[in-house]
């Protein structure tokens, strides 16, 4: 049997696992059978009705009305974004909180080409699963609808809003060609650079301009010499926004966006100030005036929690689902929810819904329609789901991940 087989196993072909997962595992695994029409259904519309970030109204509108059937508490609008929202289950002094990351965006032009429509949908599904067949005393489970990941600027509204700060531990699982318990995410700063010069007929009199383009195309001449001298795990690249009005115009303002992407807090730190070094440069070469601003959307890197990717795996084990040997770091981007992982231990791991396809790709977006999206959706949710009944039921698991993330023992 393949592991995309395996991946749309229901619960009552699991009985051979049941002995790994627990009877309570097994329950689990039934309530997300249960629930598994509906939720694809959900997955598909998505799929029919892509919404840019900020602008998830009706998905956000369909993922709340899902939960509060449910049972779950919901608080709309928090962290001043209005398709964002808490949704709880369990009692609010339960020993040990999770959060169940549900994002919900699409991407201009290409729709669902990150599979939002798919993790969305499997962090609901755990969810329920988790808020049905577990004690309201025993575990609180917060599902927050997170919107605008493809911007970079809902999970650092939503950390800066303090929606983390009684959770033990976050989590989501995201479509992909790998599977993966663990992987990581390259921390990314990003720059707007903008040149001022002076405007004159380009022809008639150009000695009288200063042309702001000029600096731009220093700073790329910058940045490509830069490169070279970069440590290999340092990603630099960006595009000229603003070139300038017409041929026959010295450009009187040009500018970049420029984005630094690194592993290591400090190589990120270091590279980004040396690509501000060759913009300053630029500028004195040219005779122009620079202007810098942080663009927003930044993003630290990843966080890794070590324990709680391991019980992941475990639970894949469970499943009779193998990891792909796709190393942690291999074909990463950058992401926000590594804003949440520096504050709680998070994972995000990986799960496959076909071979050799990239994100960001129509191609991308028509396999999260496929059977195999749909397997990997369930594949998602129940790995997520028995892990969190790993940590409800397991005091050392809970230290180990508590400890990895710094936060010391019970």
């Amino acid at each position: 049997m393949t592991s995309t087989e395996n991946a749309s196993l229901s619960a009552s072909q699991l009985e051979e696992s049941d002995a790994r997962c627990g009877g309570e595992g097994k329950a689990v695994l039934e309530q997300i059978d249960v629930e598994t029409r509906e939720i694809a259904a959900m997955s598909r519309w998505m799929y029919e009705h892509p919404e840019l970030s900020l602008e998830e109204h009706a998905t956000s509108d369909r993922y709340v009305e899902y939960l509060s059937a449910r049972g779950f508490r919901i608080t709309r609008g928090v962290a001043d974004m209005t398709t964002a929202f808490v949704a709880e289950k369990g009692d609010a002094d339960a020993p040990y909180s999770v959060a169940l990351l549900a994002e919900m965006d699409a991407l201009p032009e290409i729709g669902h080409a990150c599979g939002h429509n798919l993790s969305g949908p499997a962090s609901l599904l755990a969810g329920v699963a988790l808020g049905a067949s577990l004690a309201s005393d025993r575990l609180r489970v917060v599902v927050v609808g997170c919107p605008a990941e493809e911007t970079g600027v809902g999970k650092p509204r939503l950390v800066e809003a303090g929606i983390f700060d009684n959770i033990d531990v976050a989590m989501m699982a995201h479509a992909s060609d790998m599977r993966r318990a663990h992987r990581l995410f390259l921390g990314n700063d990003k720059f707007g650079l903008t040149y001022h010069g002076k405007a004159a007929h380009a022809a008639a009199y150009p000695e009288r301009g200063i042309n702001a383009l000029d600096g731009v195309v220093a700073l790329f001449v910058g940045i490509g010499l830069l490169r070279q001298q970069l440590p290999k795990d340092v990603r630099l690249h960006g595009i000229i926004t603003d070139g300038g009005q017409a041929p026959n115009i010295i450009p009187e303002r040009a500018a970049a966006e420029i984005w630094v992407r690194a592993l290591d807090p400090a190589v990120l730190k270091d590279a980004s100030a040396r690509l501000l070094e060759c913009a300053r440069g630029a500028a004195l070469t040219t005779g122009t005036r620079l202007e810098v601003v942080a663009a927003v959307g930044c993003s630290p890197p990843m966080k890794a929690n070590l324990p709680l990717a391991a019980s992941y795996r475990a639970k894949l084990i469970a499943l009779g689902l193998a990891e792909s040997d796709h190393a942690p770091d291999q074909a990463i981007g950058s992401s926000d929810i590594t804003h949440i992982a520096d504050v709680v231990p998070t994972i995000h791991p990986n799960f496959p819904i076909g071979d050799d396809i990239a994100l960001h790709t129509r191609e991308f977006a028509e396999a999260t329609a496929s059977e195999r999206g749909e397997a990997g959706l369930l594949e998602g949710a129940r790995a997520m789901a028995l892990t969190v009944l790993d940590l409800v039921n397991s005091a050392s698991l809970r230290d180990e991940v508590r400890v990895a993330a710094g936060r010391g023992e019970s």
